[in-house]
């Protein structure tokens, strides 16, 4: 890491620094305890020569310290307003990218839209806010905002810094990829990020953030105990920082990955364990999605009363929280409770339901999976030869989704279980969990469960 130098630090105390210098120095002295330790005794000697009782003054002497004070806080407050209006500005601009993204990467190309941090910032803060509600927006964005921090000046930004907000869009860029299912763009947007922080100012925060989507990487990758450590690591930084809340989130993170992985009860206790921790307030939506996968993984362990009691109380979450595809993917969880109790003619209704709708809204290899469930209820009441007909139904339904190799060697050995008439309700439930957490396939991410 570069550190200012002696004559650079005594410059900034008496705010004879250049403005770029100075902005670079200050955001330097943010993040570095180093510094911080040699610019005290530096003030103590400029400033307060004797650590001894106050000096009596002359009134020129008074007029000259306080002279100083008043500068540098008035370099600060500048600083202040010029990373403000940069974002004011940004948020015009945005307006204007978000119409037209691809005119908006000609215009940066060409040198005809200025790469500001505050640009940055807002198209990395509008990237994400679009990750619920439009992917390929978001990719978009994220792309933009990685074109436009690598075309920033080092002399005005400093080089530690520029280091660190480049560190901070690729790793953004790496799960934009990621949530687009593309894995090898991600993989590599991710080794950028994590070279780009070595070069860094080392702040631990930014190592947290790159390990936490790091390890949404790793779980997408079915590397899982490459993404416990990762979120291990992030979560010990943000203990030492004292936020009980993402310690929280980060436990439920690793929690969901249990789930992913198929440790279905651990996962459950590890988001239990991060919803105490966590603040509503500070993210409603994290609490509601948490209590969701909960209600998820007491289905696939049978505990199929307590989910029921525990659904009962969810439901005014759900009637404020839940998306329309939120709702329509509930019909299959109480479709799942139903039928764990025996209520099956409701559970086949349920299922029936949440099958069309899906299958009409495009999502058919969701829909397809729906079908396991009903096969299920058939199962259970030996309605074999119904069974069969919808395992071959969801062969035909794989094949013309062109759904990956797993998936279709997964349903083929289902299939033939079923024609050789030994197919049992423990090989269902295997071969649908494994359908249900395989990653390649854009519906679902594992197990049903929600990605928080």
């Amino acid at each position: 890491m570069d550190h200012p130098t002696r004559e650079t630090l005594e410059g900034f105390l008496r705010s004879s620094l250049p403005a770029s210098q100075v902005k670079a120095t200050l955001a330097h002295l943010l993040t570095c305890d180093r510094c911080h330790a040699e610019l005290e005794p530096l003030a103590t000697v400029m400033w307060k020569p004797d650590a001894a009782p106050e000096p009596v003054l002359s009134p020129e002497e008074e007029a000259a310290y306080d002279a100083s004070i008043s500068a540098a806080f008035a370099v600060a407050l500048g600083l202040e307003r010029d990373l403000g209006s940069e974002r004011e500005t940004a948020g015009g601009r945005l307006a204007e990218i978000l119409r037209d993204p691809q005119g908006a990467e000609a215009l940066l190309a060409q040198g005809r839209l200025a790469p500001t941090w505050g640009l940055c910032e807002a198209l990395l803060d509008k990237s994400r806010e679009l990750r619920s509600t439009d992917r390929a927006a978001m990719l978009q964005l994220a792309v933009l905002a990685s074109q436009a921090v690598d075309r920033l000046d080092p002399a005005v930004c400093g080089e530690a810094q520029q280091a660190d907000l480049q560190a901070r869009v690729w790793a953004e860029l790496a799960n934009a990829w990621r949530l687009s299912d593309d894995l090898s763009q991600a993989e590599a947007a991710m080794a950028r990020a994590r070279d780009l922080r070595l070069r860094g100012t080392g702040d631990p925060l930014l190592f947290a953030r790159i390990a936490d989507l790091r390890a949404s990487l790793l779980s997408d990758q079915r590397h899982f105990a490459e993404a416990f450590r990762m979120l291990d690591a992030a979560r010990v930084v943000h203990e030492r920082y004292g936020d009980r809340h993402e310690v929280g989130r980060l436990t439920i993170m690793k929690g969901l990955y249990k789930g992913y992985a198929g440790d279905s009860e651990e996962g459950l206790q590890l988001l239990a364990r991060g919803l105490e921790l966590v603040d509503p307030e500070r993210d409603d939506k994290l609490v509601f999605h948490t209590l969701h996968n909960i209600l998820l993984l007491r289905v696939e362990l049978g505990d199929f009363e307590e989910a029921g009691r525990q659904l009962a109380g969810m439901r005014p979450l759900y009637a404020t929280e839940a998306t329309w595809l939120d709702l329509v993917k509930l019909r299959r969880i109480e479709g799942q409770i139903a039928a764990g109790l025996g209520r099956f003619e409701e559970a086949e209704a349920l299922f029936l339901s949440t099958r069309e709708e899906l299958d009409q809204a495009g999502f058919g290899y969701e829909a397809s999976l729906v079908s396991l469930n009903l096969a299920e209820v058939r199962l259970l009441q030996g309605k074999t030869a119904q069974v069969r007909a919808l395992v071959a139904q969801l062969v035909m339904a794989f094949r013309a989704l062109g759904v990956g190799r797993e998936a279709m060697v997964a349903v083929v050995l289902l299939r033939d279980a079923v024609e050789q008439d030994q197919i049992t309700l423990e090989v269902l439930r295997q071969v649908a969990g494994a359908l249900w957490r395989l990653p390649s396939q854009p519906a679902s991410r594992g197990a049903g469960l929600e990605e928080i």
